[in-house]
């Protein structure tokens, strides 16, 4: 999103917020003010719905042990200690759905009010205040809330699409910033290694099908149920179940399952402990694309000086330019990937 021209760079990217430490921007920056009104370069949200990301719900889930109360304790733990929901222990956020109340007179482009938008730009840069968690699932990464949340002029938004689910639409959104980097690294043929089989997982594998003239596509997750479903509905060549922390396990198994090393792999794992792994099953020369929250990029680093090698690494971002338009435009397009996604899909007459 371009300068606001009237906004200097410190409200264009929400620094006014930082209450500490001083200096520091939204995103790591301990603690947010989250309280109103709007500011000349925000929009202001009412807030329903909370999704977090992978590698951040899987942490509260197990620090909780599965127990639905617990979750909810600790979310509005940290979003009273940070203004936000930065966890802590995983350095990651998510994204949010709301509704515009309000439009900062400085902020460039706004949604009108009244529109219902997701947050593009994570959680962890957010100023947020919860009144109340209403209802949480376990085993769901998306948490129904009652709040407010301030989007800076530099943080991405996109319209809530009417024709998906809302929960896909935002799982896709969540994520729509690895297909579109995937579709600009996926080569034109050769061996693509995506780790991980979940959402951001299957939506990946949808791109680089879209985007190859011919080539193998390969998923690797430690969940068989996962690795199954992607391979059942085509959206992968070889699907290999494995314990990508155990490096040299899982090079074995991947390379009896026929799957030569890769030109590009791509890294949507929510556990930690799996850079050396990834590594491993990309060729010399091939490129590696940590899109996973709960990478170490020091482990990553490190493991590559240790194996030797010339892959090239890059670091995931999730901004995209296009506002998960590609993304959502690979949902509508896949019968594969809506099926994957559980949306519904209509049979012939």
């Amino acid at each position: 999103m371009k300068d606001g021209g009237e906004l200097d760079t410190t409200r264009r990217l929400g620094a006014d917020r930082v209450v500490h430490p001083p200096g520091a921007l939204p995103q790591p920056a301990e603690r947010l003010d989250s309280t109103g009104p709007v500011r000349p370069g925000e929009i202001e949200l009412a807030v329903e719905r909370l999704c977090l990301d992978s590698t951040s719900h899987r942490n509260i889930r197990e620090r909780a042990g599965g127990d639905a109360d617990r979750m909810v304790d600790r979310i509005l733990e940290i979003v009273a200690a940070r203004g936000k929901l930065h966890n802590p222990e995983t350095d990651s956020g998510g994204i949010l759905l709301g509704t515009v109340t309000a439009v900062g007179d400085g902020y460039p482009s706004p949604p009108a009010i009244g529109d219902r938008v997701a947050t593009l730009g994570s959680l962890t840069l957010t100023p947020l205040w919860l009144h109340a968690i209403t209802h949480l699932d376990p085993d769901s990464p998306q948490v129904q809330v009652a709040g407010t949340a301030y989007v800076f002029a530099s943080a991405s938004w996109a319209p809530v699409p009417d024709d998906l689910p809302l929960q896909t639409a935002l799982e896709v959104l969540d994520v729509c910033a690895a297909a579109s980097q995937v579709r600009e690294l996926v080569p034109e043929r050769g061996t693509v290694c995506v780790l991980g089989a979940g959402h951001a997982g299957k939506l990946v594998l949808a791109a680089a099908r879209a985007e190859m003239a011919d080539g193998t596509l390969v998923a690797v997750d430690s969940d068989a149920d996962a690795v199954a479903a992607v391979t059942e509905l085509g959206l992968c060549d070889i699907g290999v179940t494995a314990d990508l922390r155990d490096p040299l396990a899982a090079l074995a198994t991947v390379r009896a399952a026929a799957a030569q090393p890769a030109d590009l792999t791509v890294v949507v794992v929510n556990a930690p402990g799996c850079e050396p792994a990834a590594i491993l099953l990309t060729g010399d020369g091939g490129t590696v694309l940590f899109f996973s929250m709960a990478t170490s990029f020091q482990a990553a680093a490190l493991a590559a000086d240790g194996i030797g090698t010339e892959a090239r690494m890059l670091v995931g971002s999730g901004y995209a330019a296009d506002r998960g338009a590609y993304a959502l435009e690979l949902v509508r397009g896949s019968e594969a990937l809506r099926r994957a996604l559980d949306i519904p899909v209509q049979e012939p007459a």
